[in-house]
């Protein structure tokens, strides 16, 4: 009989543990291109909580095999309940940046009265988020990130545009189109996890003795991107003045 029960919570557990996989599942199928990275962001946050909760039943099922005494078995089960909630609240709010401040903030760039334009980029597949940069994303931006500022150099147009090319193969971007006459190229980055497609756009214009760089990063899909962009722009920039 004792063998019988240890089977069914050896099954228990095993059932648990995939459950509290599922969240996992999302960012993969991205990854791999079975669905769309919307598909899989939204895949996982319809699991995280099945996940949480299966991971605190999983680990009462741990502490009550180990304590026999079952007052502190059950104590164990709400802990593990109360440390699942947390773990949910922490993960929804914290991922990858601050969740409700950044609604709203898609498109990012170093010129907000006169934003790089796409052009290579604008049939490029599942796009959903229009080219248009409104006055309310402007005011957005600035609200939220007031140090976004284009790069001034001393550097000739000509080097500049180079180094930008330089940087943007550095951190990783495909590059989808170069003008190197216009002083623009065209590029796309990828999230780690969804593998959500961010196109972006750098330009290169004469400025006094030196030249400025300016750069636009939009996602493809969502109404947000947590801050993505404008993360990226700060990470080019310092790379850019890095050598």
């Amino acid at each position: 009989m004792q063998d019988k029960h240890k089977s069914i919570l050896f099954k228990v557990l095993f059932v648990l543990s995939i459950l509290g996989m599922l969240p996992l599942l999302g960012g993969v199928g991205s990854k791999l291109g079975l669905w769309a990275p919307l598909t899989g962001f939204m895949m996982t946050m319809k699991y995280m909580i099945p996940a949480a909760i299966s991971a605190a039943i999983l680990l009462f099922f741990i502490f009550a095999y180990f304590i026999k005494d079952r007052k502190r078995a059950v104590s164990s089960y709400v802990l593990a309940l109360v440390f699942a909630g947390f773990g949910y609240v922490y993960g929804v709010n914290q991922e990858p940046t601050d969740w409700t401040g950044l609604r709203g903030v898609h498109d990012v760039t170093t010129d907000m009265e006169n934003p790089p334009e796409f052009k290579a980029l604008l049939d490029a597949p599942g796009r959903i988020n229009s080219f248009d940069y409104p006055q309310e994303t402007a005011e957005r931006q600035k609200a939220k990130f007031p140090w976004v500022k284009p790069l001034i150099t001393e550097m000739a147009p000509v080097d500049a545009y180079n180094r930008a090319l330089d940087v943007a193969k550095e951190l990783g971007w495909e590059i989808a189109a170069t003008d190197p006459s216009a002083g623009r190229f065209e590029a796309t980055d990828y999230s780690k996890w969804f593998h959500f497609n961010d196109d972006i756009v750098v330009r290169v214009r004469a400025d006094g003795a030196g030249s400025r760089v300016d750069i636009r990063c939009l996602t493809r899909v969502g109404g947000s991107d947590h801050g993505l962009g404008a993360i990226r722009i700060m990470k080019f920039e310092k790379q850019f003045l890095a050598s």
